[in-house]
């Protein structure tokens, strides 16, 4: 499948691309790695009449530490991120959940701004022009229907993203730039919960930097998640946690973040409820994983099926606090 016919530039500053995202508005698309961006264009699932490249713009290729936060550029490829000393120092967990993210090729091109962006997916959606050409469009290709849920009123297009879960746990803050100016938001308040338009970037808008507060002592981190081909696949369910233990081993904080079982990634509200001020029992595991369970939401727009999924949050749920645990505890076994 060739490509559609665009123009492609490529910046030299942030300032030409903050005009040119002003004047082009919506018929622009930013290409950082392209991993996902050359599939998505092949399959005319996009028809820029611009393409803007921002692998000149050094500036927003960086990993640094201050007193507020650890800052990643967000041109930063995923396989530089997972070679940083400040990251392997302050977030080894952060390591290993980039180290379950595609292969190292992949890894090598895609970055963490890209992963963060990546729009949501749908076993309808993510198909060939050719493929789509059968059915009506649906919401998410401007239609009035859901393919994946009968009547459904909204696209239910899931949020695949690895990184974003885990970054909602550690309490990250994104950057993001305008002609207007600058602004910073926690990642928990970017994405929309809708389908058809993952997160609140403007047409005018560029995620720039991505904030992560520095590690503490006595907490533990994990992700857990489900996919078919380990090398090869978006996730199909997946579970962040982090936990804060007391010297008397009951738990300080606690939040859990779900992945790919909804149009955004889920915040349990309830784990502080179940789990502060207690020590993780067997009983507990059982509570929050049914919680968990509850709140996910996957509907039949995946190769998985849905209700497998959802069980599976569950599972997951358990796996992720063990180890969270462990790692509270300073046990890496």
């Amino acid at each position: 499948m060739n490509l559609p016919p665009f123009q492609f530039k490529q910046p030299k500053s942030l300032d030409e691309v903050t005009s040119l995202l002003q004047e082009y508005g919506d018929k622009a698309t930013i290409l950082a790695g392209g991993t996902i961006l050359i599939v998505a264009l092949r399959y005319r699932l996009i028809e820029p009449t611009l393409v803007i490249c921002l692998k000149e713009l050094k500036i927003l290729n960086h990993i640094y530490k201050n007193d507020k936060a650890i800052n990643i550029g967000s041109m930063v490829p995923l396989e530089v991120l997972e070679r940083s000393e400040i990251i392997k120092n302050e977030y080894p967990s952060l390591i290993s959940v980039i180290q379950k993210i595609a292969v190292p090729p992949i890894r090598n091109q895609a970055t963490i701004g890209g992963n963060i962006c990546l729009d949501n997916r749908c076993i309808f959606y993510n198909q060939s022009e050719f493929w789509r050409s059968v059915q009506k469009p649906c919401f998410k290709l401007g239609g009035e229907l859901c393919h994946a849920v009968e009547k459904g009123k909204r696209c239910q297009a899931v949020y695949s993203g690895d990184l974003a879960p885990f970054l909602i746990a550690l309490g990250a803050n994104v950057k993001i730039i305008s002609k207007e100016g600058e602004k910073l938001i926690k990642l928990s308040e970017f994405f929309t919960g809708r389908g058809e338009k993952p997160n609140i970037l403007k047409p005018n808008e560029l995620l720039t930097e991505i904030q992560i507060p520095p590690a503490e002592p006595g907490v533990g981190l994990s992700y857990e998640k489900l996919r078919i081909r380990e090398g090869m696949d978006f996730p199909m369910a997946g579970v962040a946690v982090k936990v804060k233990e007391k010297q008397d081993g009951t738990i300080e904080k606690i939040k859990v973040v779900l992945g790919s079982v909804g149009t955004a990634p889920i915040e349990v509200s309830k784990a502080t409820t179940i789990l502060a001020g207690q020590k993780l029992t067997e009983e507990l595991l059982q509570k929050i994983s049914k919680e968990t369970m509850e709140v996910a939401r996957p509907v039949g727009n995946l190769i998985i099926n849905s209700e497998y999924r959802r069980k599976m949050i569950g599972v997951l749920t358990k796996r992720a606090l063990i180890q969270a645990f462990k790692m509270a505890k300073g046990n890496w076994s």
